[in-house]
């Protein structure tokens, strides 16, 4: 049960954010591609490194996705020892 509310809890918060993180027309661009706000940024940014830290599943699939293409082994340990040094599990 502790930690299901958790994973709840980030799941909740990253559905909102999803929600609140819909595109804005950034009219500086000329290429008229959509761009988030920088508030948005930091609400996507404060639910990842959250997800990071209270959920294991979540956090085990970034692990993969962004060390998992890395073929130098030194590298890839860096990488992985990374999410320990920046978002360590709560």
């Amino acid at each position: 049960m502790r930690v299901i509310i958790p994973t709840l809890v980030g799941l909740v918060a990253l559905a909102a954010t999803s929600v609140q993180a819909a595109p804005v027309l950034n009219k500086a661009n000329p290429h008229g591609k959509w761009h988030e706000t920088p508030a948005q940024n930091v609400r996507k940014s404060q639910s990842y490194n959250y997800l990071l830290g209270t959920n294991a599943a979540f956090r085990s699939a970034r692990m993969r996705k962004e060390c998992g293409p890395i073929k130098d082994p030194a590298l890839r340990n860096d990488c992985v020892g990374s999410f320990g040094a920046y978002e360590p599990m709560r």
